[in-house]
């Protein structure tokens, strides 16, 4: 493996654990049904249709990322009339498909009953814990819905996490603080369980984070009311994580267990809004402000990060509200958390719209949702957005998300700001997406297919590599199995390349697109316009401009034509409106130029005097060829 990528295996370990969340439409492809309906989306992914019978949904086989020993699995319904639910999950070995293992049946009236002991070959279940005897490669899980009062209930999202119990745990990676940190902190009322009048006050840690996390997304949630609402009646504890998950699924919100790898995926989620309850295990002194001494399982509320990047709890074992807030050092914490208990957490969020990315290898993005043909989709496309780009949902219509594309940027109305371009897409073309920052980009035209599980990636495409693997790099990316990809078609993130080999890196990659069609709106491999071209030949290099020739106008520095360097800027305008960039080319040196344009179709490289019928040696800032005002600007000092 190049040195490149083992500094950057460093800073990036192989996760232990991965989530996968279904809650879109497109998540439940191949999914089997009894006795369900589809429902619209957001308010659920499927509705009972006879409330007299059972309802059953029967995932896909789902491969997994990495072989796994241990498996939790959480699920959410609405029930307007009452009723149950139950979740099971089966695992595939090399032993073949085990039996169903039932996680338990929560009962929407408050409570549930944990299952009867379950064991064999395979691994037994741990209350809510699926133990594994030997790893498996894919999973399945069931949802098995009853109803009462006449009125269907509604599923709305079910999680599965799954975690290799023997991968090494990586403090600097876990708990390591990047340089892009950003202090956090979430507002919410503080409950203390020792203040509970009841003899049981010690052992209700998770109900009482619960209804913090609750109250504080606007809801009402007294400690204990949903201390009642999430007993597990069968081992006679408040603690079992489906059901506290499942309650707060009742209540209108997403809910599900995770288990996070790092601290920084945690604060990713609290600068979205959602809550964190995060189950820790410590031995004496080992969490050094806690008001326990030492616990072999407790739960607690993420409430936020300070400026150091130490954790902000509301602890519920404090003594009184008073002290309910505690800090705990940020090394110490991602033990007792991290490493002692897999970064197992509740997530709690009103809706997980900014955790979401495309899973194609591209996506069309417009201005409007297109009819069916192909003109109006050619005048209405705005842009393209490449796979695992991270969007946030702001708006459904039909089979349509109208979203922001939060790595791509534009210009607001004030011509100063700049902010996520908004557009609309399939909605099939998203998926949960992990908050993982990424450590590698694509720097190949495109990379994949056989060895990328059939994935096909552009150029540009940001991904999460954390090693080598027989054959290539290993990469996560934000959802969907993990990719093998030839080290040769990756640069690391961040990168750093002076500006002699910069300048050269930036130009051979235009040039990969040189006798390609000119593609109105484009932004990938598959199709380019002039400012998707600079966007793409830059993001390659580590450098992120923005979408459009205007806001890359802004975006950039003027120079004289004496001072231009290759990979400088040359943009231009309509004399009838100079103050409006419609075009943008890449300065290739010695008098010529780059160019996606509608002049050729093409993509080409030509001489500033065959584009513009003047002379490059007499050429000035502002200066007018025929009906275009030409500007010399750049990026790179």
């Amino acid at each position: 493996m190049p040195a490149h990528f083992k500094a950057a295996s460093a800073a990036a370990p192989a996760p232990r654990s991965w989530t996968q969340v279904h809650f879109l439409p497109g998540d439940f492809r191949d999914f089997r049904t009894q006795n369900l309906l589809p429902a619209a989306f957001p308010d659920g992914a499927f509705a009972v249709e006879d409330t007299s019978r059972p309802a059953v949904l029967t995932s896909a086989q789902l491969d997994a990322v990495f072989a796994f020993n241990e498996l939790l699995l959480s699920a959410d319904a609405v029930f307007p009339g009452g009723g149950g639910l139950e979740a099971e999950a089966q695992v595939k070995t090399a032993a073949g498909w085990s039996p169903w293992f039932s996680f338990g049946r929560f009962n929407a009236a408050g409570g549930g009953l944990s299952p009867a002991p379950q064991e064999n070959s395979f691994g037994k279940v741990d209350i809510d814990i699926l133990r594994l005897k030997q790893k498996a490669s894919a999973l399945r899980y069931r949802l098995t819905v009853t109803s009462a009062g006449g009125k269907a209930p509604v599923i709305r999202l079910a999680a599965v996490s799954y975690t290799d119990s023997d991968a090494p745990y990586s403090p600097g990676g876990a708990a390591a603080r990047p340089a892009s940190f950003r202090p956090v902190k979430l507002a919410s009322p503080r409950f203390s369980q020792m203040l509970q009048q009841v003899n049981y006050a010690g052992d209700i840690c998770s109900p009482v984070s619960l209804s913090m996390a609750l109250c504080g997304l606007g809801l009402r949630a007294e400690p204990l009311e949903t201390a009642g609402a999430v007993l597990d009646s069968a081992q006679n504890i408040y603690g079992n994580w489906f059901f506290n998950t499942a309650h707060a699924g009742t209540r209108g919100l997403y809910s599900f267990i995770s288990r996070l790898n790092s601290l920084e995926e945690a604060r990713a989620f609290l600068e979205a809004g959602a809550r964190v309850i995060a189950s820790v295990t410590f031995g004496p002194d080992e969490l050094r402000n806690s008001p326990l001494k030492k616990t072999k399982g407790h739960l607690l509320v993420i409430a936020g990060f300070n400026a150091k990047g130490d954790v902000i709890t509301n602890d519920p074992a404090a003594p009184d509200e008073k002290t309910v807030e505690r800090v705990y050092d940020r090394a110490q914490f991602a033990q007792a958390w991290l490493k002692n208990k897999y970064g197992t957490a509740y997530i709690i969020a009103k809706d997980l719209n900014r955790f979401l990315a495309v899973k194609e290898n591209v996506a069309e993005f417009y201005a409007m949702p297109p009819g069916p043909g192909a003109y109006e989709r050619g005048k209405l496309i705005e842009s393209q957005l490449l796979f695992n780009e991270r969007v946030e949902l702001m708006e459904v219509s039909g089979t349509w998300a109208r979203a922001r594309a939060a790595e791509q940027t534009s210009l607001l109305a004030d011509r100063k700001t700049l902010a996520p371009y908004e557009g609309w897409l399939p909605l099939e073309s998203l998926a949960f997406s992990l908050p993982l920052p990424p450590t590698a980009v694509v720097k190949t035209k495109t990379a994949g297919t056989a060895k990328a599980g059939g994935v096909e990636l552009s150029l540009g495409v940001r991904l999460r590599v954390v090693g080598g693997a027989k054959g290539g790099a290993l990469a996560f990316p934000s959802s969907g199995p993990a990719l093998i990809l030839a080290e040769k078609d990756l640069s690391p993130l961040p990168l750093k390349v002076p500006p002699a080999e910069l300048r050269p890196g930036i130009l051979n990659t235009a040039r990969f697109f040189l006798g390609d069609k000119y593609y109105w709106g484009g932004r990938s491999a598959w199709g380019i316009d002039c400012s998707g071209l600079v966007n793409l030949a830059y993001r390659a290099w580590g450098l992120e401009l923005p979408r459009n020739a205007d806001d890359q106008y802004a975006a950039s520095r003027s120079v004289s034509r004496e001072n231009l360097k290759p990979a400088d800027l040359i943009f231009s305008a309509e004399t009838d409106k100079p103050g409006r960039m419609t075009h943008v080319m890449l300065y290739a040196g010695a008098g010529k130029l780059i160019e996606a344009t509608r002049d050729s179709n093409s993509v080409r490289e030509i001489s500033f005097a065959e584009k513009f019928g003047a002379d490059f040696g007499k050429a000035k800032n502002g200066m007018v060829a025929g009906d275009k005002k030409i500007f010399f600007r750049k990026i790179i000092n």
